[in-house]
């Protein structure tokens, strides 16, 4: 499951950094990404449509809105897309995502 954008950001001694949850999330996630590169298409590099789903079996208390700027930026660390402000739609929808995020774009 992404980070929650109020944790992405932490501040220590006036300087402010990725917090570790954060870093650590896009590792992961970035190696999942990896695995399954291959059978996947090429980064896109214009503009683009997002279906985020997150894993309803892991919701709780989580907002859903609070997780898209995670999951984005994994996206542009990644090269899957050129720049989040190029996104033109976004549908995000609690449902069935056994990895925590099922990410489906589609570029025009």
């Amino acid at each position: 499951m992404p980070p929650s954008t109020n944790l992405i950001w932490r501040s220590d001694r006036g300087r402010v950094h990725k917090s570790r949850e954060y870093t650590d999330w896009i590792a992961q996630a970035g190696y999942e990404w990896l695995r399954q590169r291959k059978d996947q298409p090429k980064g896109l590099q214009g503009n683009f449509k997002a279906i985020l789903i997150l894993d309803k079996t892991r919701r709780g208390r989580k907002d859903l809105d609070n997780r898209v700027k995670a999951i984005l930026d994994l996206c542009k660390t990644h090269s899957i897309i050129v720049d989040d402000k190029l996104c033109d739609a976004l549908l995000i929808k609690w449902g069935t995502a056994p990895m925590g995020v099922h990410i489906v774009l589609k570029g025009y």
